[in-house]
C-alpha cells in the first residue's frame, strides 16, 4: 500500500457562483481541486478525503460560500507546509468505539423492557442489544407501514385515530418531522448515534453537515432498519399494546400492565413515554416515581411562501437562483429577547421546516395542536416554524395539572378551526394589530385553514410576547411579520413535568425503573432523546455512575 499523510483542513470554501449553470452533481464529491489548491499541491497529490463538517456562509449575501472542515490523504512526499488552518498531522486520530466495547457488568439483564419506540427507546433498546440483551419493546401504536397507511385515511376522512397518528407509533413523533439531527446537547454518545442512523441508511452527510436533517420520507424506511438490527441481535417488538400501570412489588418494578389485563415482567424496565402519553405519566405519578413541574412552552405556528425566507437569509431564490441540489431552501434559528420596559417575555422559533408543511400533531379527539414536518428534497414551497414562549411556573403544587392547561388551549383551538380538524389561521400582522385580518390563503396544512382569532385564544401574555417578537424578526427576515400566517396553537413542545433520578443509576425513585426521553422531561428532539436512552442503557449495562465520563 502507498504510503500518505494526512492534512487537516479546518476552513476550506468554496464559493457557489462559480458554479451557476454547470455544478457538478453532489458537490461534496469533488473538493479534489480545492484541496489541491489550499495545500498548494497538484490535484493529483490528493489522493481522498473525508467531510468532518460543513456549513453554509450567507455573511456576504448573495454571495454564498460553503465552509468544509475535512481530513485529507495526500501523496507522501507532496509538497505541503503547515499554515494557519492547515495542519499536517502524524497519522489520523484514533476512532473512538466506546459503546462498542463497554465493561460490561456480570448480572446483564438479558430480557430488559422497553416501552415507548421513539429515539429514546430505540437507541436504549439497540445499545442492550448490541451487547447481548435481548430487549422486548412495546409500543401503544403501530409499525411505521400501518401507520403509514393509518395516517392516509385520517387525511381521507378526517378522522383522527388516537392509537395511531402522528405522535404515537413506531419512531414516535419524530418519524414525521424534519428529522433535524442537531443539538445544543454536548455527548460523547453522539457519534454512535449518527453511525447507528447511517448503518439504518440514513444519508450519510448527517456525520459531517452542520444542520443535518433526514426527512418525513426517509424516516419511516430508517425506523424500519433500525427495527430490523435490533432484532437482528435477539431484540423483539409488540405492537398495539398500551401500557396503563406498572407492575411494583417490595418496592422494585418488576414490570408493566397492558390495557388488555397483560403482564409483562422485566428484570429491568425503561419507559420512554413521549411527551404526549399523558395517561402514562400520570399513571407513573400516581405509582409514586418523584416527579416536579418544569417550565414549558406555548405558542403558535407561523407559515411562509419559502421565497420569503430565502430571500431574507440567502439575497437569492433557492431552486430559482441556484438549483436545490446544491443550494437547499433556507432555515432559521430566530430569538426576540425584549427590553424589559415591554413587559414581553422572549419568543424561539422551534422545529423550523424549510419547504416543509403544518401538520396535525395530536392524539387526542376533540383536541389539535400544530406541529411541521418536511421531506428530504425540503421543496414544498413554504417555510414554517413554531413561535414558543416559555410559560409561568404556577402549577408547582400539581405537576400533572400543566397538561390541564395545554388540554384547554388545543380544544379551543380545534372548536375554532370548525371541529374537523381545519385551523385557525390569523395573518401575523392582523394578530399584531388585534385585529381579524383578512382570510388566510394558501397554505401547506392539508386539512385547510379557517379565519380564526389565535390573538383571543392563545393566553394574553404568551400574545403580547409573540407581538413584539413579530415586529422584531420582522427586522432580521424583512416580511416576516407582514407576509407571514399564524396557523393553530403549538401546544406540544415540551412536557411540564420531570422525573426525577438518581444521579449515578439513572433510575426513577422506584428500583428497576428507568424513564427516559421527552415524557420524562429530559430531552427535546430526536438528537437529545437518543442519547438520553443511550446514556441509560450505558449506565444499566455497565454498573458505573453515570456522572463519571469515562
Amino acid at each position: 500500500m502507498n504510503s500518505s499523510l494526512t492534512v487537516e483542513i479546518e476552513r476550506l470554501t468554496v464559493a457557489l457562483a462559480r458554479f451557476k449553470g454547470r455544478e457538478p452533481v453532489g458537490l461534496d464529491h469533488h473538493l479534489h481541486p480545492f484541496i489541491a489548491r489550499a495545500c498548494g499541491v497538484a490535484e493529483g497529490d490528493v489522493l481522498s478525503y473525508e467531510i468532518e463538517r460543513r456549513s453554509l456562509d450567507a455573511r456576504q449575501k448573495p454571495d454564498l460560500r460553503f465552509a468544509y472542515h475535512v481530513r485529507a490523504q495526500l501523496r507522501d512526499g507532496a509538497p505541503v507546509a503547515a499554515q494557519p488552518g492547515i495542519t499536517v498531522l502524524d497519522a489520523p486520530p484514533p476512532q473512538d468505539d466506546q459503546l462498542w466495547h463497554l465493561p460490561l457488568r456480570p448480572d446483564l439483564p438479558r430480557e430488559a423492557l422497553v416501552v415507548g419506540t421513539g429515539p429514546a427507546g430505540q437507541m436504549a433498546a439497540y445499545l442492550l442489544a448490541v451487547h447481548g440483551c435481548k430487549p422486548l419493546l412495546v409500543d401503544r401504536g403501530r409499525d411505521v407501514d400501518r401507520r403509514g397507511a393509518d395516517l392516509a385515511r385520517m387525511h381521507e376522512r378526517r378522522e383522527l385515530d388516537p392509537e395511531s397518528n402522528y405522535l404515537f407509533g413506531e419512531g414516535g413523533a419524530g418519524t414525521y418531522s424534519d428529522g433535524k439531527l442537531y443539538t445544543r446537547v454536548k455527548d460523547r454518545r453522539m457519534r454512535f448515534l449518527l453511525e447507528a442512523f447511517v448503518a439504518a441508511r440514513a444519508p450519510r452527510h448527517i456525520l459531517f453537515r452542520h444542520h443535518p436533517h433526514i426527512g418525513s420520507d426517509i424516516l419511516p424506511h430508517m425506523c424500519r432498519r433500525l427495527r430490523q438490527m435490533i432484532t437482528d441481535r435477539g431484540g423483539s417488538f409488540r405492537w398495539d399494546a398500551e401500557v396503563t400501570d406498572l407492575i411494583v412489588e417490595q418496592g422494585r418494578c418488576r414490570g408493566v400492565v397492558l390495557r388488555s389485563g397483560e403482564r409483562l415482567t422485566a428484570p429491568a424496565v425503561i419507559i420512554a413515554p413521549g411527551h404526549s402519553a399523558r395517561g402514562l405519566i400520570a399513571a407513573i405519578a400516581r405509582r409514586g416515581a418523584t416527579h416536579k413541574a418544569k417550565g414549558f412552552q406555548l405558542g403558535c405556528r407561523i407559515e411562509h411562501d419559502q421565497r420569503v425566507i430565502d430571500l431574507g437569509q440567502y439575497g437569492c431564490i433557492s431552486g430559482t437562483d441556484y438549483p436545490r441540489h446544491l443550494l437547499h431552501a433556507a432555515e432559521y434559528n430566530l430569538v426576540s429577547r425584549p427590553p424589559e420596559h415591554l413587559k414581553a417575555q422572549s419568543v424561539t422559533t422551534f422545529c423550523m421546516c424549510p419547504g416543509g408543511e403544518i401538520i396535525a400533531a395530536t392524539s387526542d379527539r376533540g383536541q389539535l395542536s400544530t406541529n411541521g414536518m418536511s421531506r428530504y428534497a425540503r421543496a414544498s414551497g413554504f417555510a414554517n416554524a413554531g413561535l414558543i414562549v416559555n410559560q409561568p411556573d404556577d402549577h408547582r403544587d400539581d405537576p400533572l395539572s400543566g397538561f390541564d392547561v395545554i388540554e384547554r388551549l388545543e380544544r379551543a383551538c380545534y372548536e375554532a378551526g370548525g371541529s374537523d380538524l381545519a385551523c385557525p389561521a390569523q395573518s401575523a400582522a392582523a394578530f399584531v394589530r388585534g385585529e381579524a385580518g383578512p382570510p388566510p390563503g394558501a397554505t401547506s396544512y392539508r386539512f385547510g385553514l379557517r379565519p380564526g382569532r389565535l390573538d383571543r385564544i392563545l393566553p394574553p401574555a404568551t400574545v403580547a410576547s409573540i407581538s413584539a417578537a413579530l415586529r422584531y424578526f420582522d427586522r432580521v427576515i424583512p416580511g416576516f411579520m407582514s407576509k407571514g400566517t399564524l396557523v393553530g396553537v403549538e401546544a406540544r413542545v415540551s412536557s411540564p413535568l420531570r422525573f426525577e433520578r438518581n444521579p449515578d443509576t439513572l433510575e426513577s425513585s422506584i428500583p428497576g425503573l428507568w424513564l427516559a426521553g421527552e415524557g420524562a422531561g429530559y430531552a427535546g428532539g430526536i438528537v437529545s432523546a437518543g442519547l438520553d436512552g443511550l446514556r441509560i442503557a450505558e449506565t444499566i449495562l455497565t454498573g458505573i455512575p453515570a456522572k463519571r465520563e469515562r
